[in-house]
Parts: C-alpha cells; structure tokens; sequence
C-alpha cells in the first residue's frame, strides 16, 4: 500500500468534502466538550451555592456567556501576567497578585452576566464566593501547566 501524500487542492472533490466536514466536526466536538465542562463546573458550583435560575437552558446560556467574557478576560489576565513578570518580585508575593487578578477578572464576569440575565439571580455573596472558587481552580492549573513546561 503507497503512502499518498497530495497537497489538499489536488484532491478530489468528495475526499475535500470528507476532510472538511471531518476537521468541523472535530472542532465542534471540542468545543463542546469544553461548554461542557464549564456547564457541569459551574452548575455544581452553583448548586453549592444555592443560586436562583429559571431553567436549565438559562444556566446554559450563563455558561456559553461567561465562555466567551472569558475568553477576553483570559486575555487581559495574560496581559497582566506578562507586565507582572517584569516587575523582579518573589513567587511568595506575586502569588497573592496573580490570584487577585483571575479573582477581579472572574467576579467582573460574573457581576456582568448576573446584570444582564433576569433569569439567574446571584447574590453578592455568592458572587464573590464564585470568583474566589473559580479564581483558585485557574490558578492551581495555571501552576500545573507552567510546573508541567
């Protein structure tokens, strides 16, 4: 059996469309799963929290929300990791630092979405509660990822 390897243009055209619909699904796929786990993380956390939401589908839509305010919120807490990397600082003070700032970004997230959404109701409490969780769990994995490079 050869080994073919033609560049994607060369292709036919059925074989382009069965690469096509196979790389989307795999995209798709992913990123669901990673909803997923957002939907199911948050909605224990909210479960233990006893926050008020209407419906399922309305806890979803929080989920996708704080997904995509999260994707910005990544970006402005790398942002601040990179100026507080130069700043010379010992890891026992710039530990607090950096947990502050995941814990500022998540509760901006959360007390935007809980404005903005009649159908979930967090209290304050719960709102600070929620960002200091979060903000401890995407600390812990940011420490792993960077033991683990």
């Amino acid at each position: 059996m050869a080994n073919e390897d033609k560049p994607f243009k060369n292709e036919k055209l059925g074989m382009k469309i069965v690469i096509v619909i196979t790389i989307s699904l795999l995209i798709i796929f992913s990123i669901g799963f990673v909803i997923g786990i957002y939907y199911f993380g948050i909605l224990g956390i909210f479960k233990l929290l006893g926050v008020q939401y209407e419906s399922f589908s309305s806890l979803f839509l929080f989920v996708v929300l704080y997904f995509l305010l999260g994707l910005i919120g990544d970006l402005i807490i790398k942002a601040f990791m990179i100026l507080l990397s130069k700043i010379p600082l010992r890891n026992s003070t710039s530990t607090p630092i950096e947990f502050f700032i995941y814990f500022l970004v998540n509760w901006s997230i959360i007390s935007i979405l809980n404005f903005f959404m009649q159908s979930i109701d967090i209290s304050f409490i719960t709102q600070v509660l929620a960002a200091l969780i979060i903000a401890i769990i995407e600390l812990a994995l940011d420490r792993l990822d960077k033991k683990n490079s």
